[in-house]
């Protein structure tokens, strides 16, 4: 298989002034990991265990202290400027807790953004548009604008964004944090339904039912890789009851070292 996503041995620090005195804090600890092609990976672990600062270093919001990060083949770590800016609009998706669509957009024009942007015919958007919508269920709201719609059908218009330039990875950041139970589980069987489409996803969550729909869980602990757990041929229900006993497991650990 191809690896779509290479950490390697990242690290990510905190704290020293311009003069290199004061306190250091490691978010992140040498953490080293991979994704391939067509997975859909989860990130879990205990608030501030170095989840999230994880995923701004993948996403390139932030960068790391040192080590690799590789998104098909090549490492973000090393661009700079316009690079940069093109590689995380072609290659990466996001969805966020909140939609962060935009409201004077109307949900339709809202998908078909990154494609404007790259210039891409009219008539291509239109049919790219209106297949993504038909396969994720929200064909009926393309026309509406982002407060006409609820929380659920923002997050699967959201989800249609992220994924309707073909990037290499899409990544998502507490996606069903501000959701209910039905919204949650809508968007978690769109994932699904991207994922089988052969899209690559990592999503940060604390959730375990958000994370029984993964096919792989990684989780940190103190900016460590803690460990990992696999679905494989276990159902969903299954893998819910394993992620919930290696949280356990994990949080047990944290509480006996504090």
């Amino acid at each position: 298989m191809t690896h779509v996503l290479e950490v390697d041995n990242v690290v990510k620090q905190y704290g020293r002034d311009k003069r290199g005195e004061g306190g250091t804090v490691r978010a992140l600890d040498g953490v080293s990991f991979f994704v391939d092609a067509g997975e859909f990976v989860g990130i879990m672990g205990p608030s501030g265990s170095g989840k999230s600062t994880l995923l701004n270093c993948i996403s390139t919001i932030d960068a790391p202290t040192s080590g690799a990060i590789r998104v098909a083949g090549r490492d973000v770590t090393k661009m700079r400027g316009g690079e940069l800016a093109q590689f995380r609009r072609d290659q990466l998706g996001f969805v966020f807790q909140d939609s962060n669509l935009l409201d004077t957009l109307t949900v339709r024009e809202n998908i078909a953004l990154a494609l404007t942007i790259q210039k891409v015919p009219a008539a291509e958007i239109a049919r790219l548009v209106e297949e993504v919508a038909s396969r994720l269920g929200i064909a009926a709201i393309l026309d509406k604008y982002p407060y006409e719609v609820s929380g659920g059908q923002k997050q699967r218009a959201a989800a249609a964004r992220a994924v309707i330039a073909k990037p290499s990875l899409v990544l998502a950041d507490e996606p069903t944090g501000a959701l209910d139970s039905k919204s949650s589980k809508q968007l978690l069987e769109t994932f699904s339904t991207l994922n089988r489409m052969g899209t690559t996803l990592v999503m940060v969550t604390h959730d375990a039912f958000a994370a029984s729909w993964c096919s792989r869980i990684v989780f940190i602990r103190d900016g460590k890789l803690w460990g990992q757990i696999q679905r494989g041929a276990a159902s969903r229900d299954e893998f819910f009851e394993s992620v919930v006993a290696a949280t356990t497991r994990l949080e047990s650990e944290a509480a006996d070292v504090r």
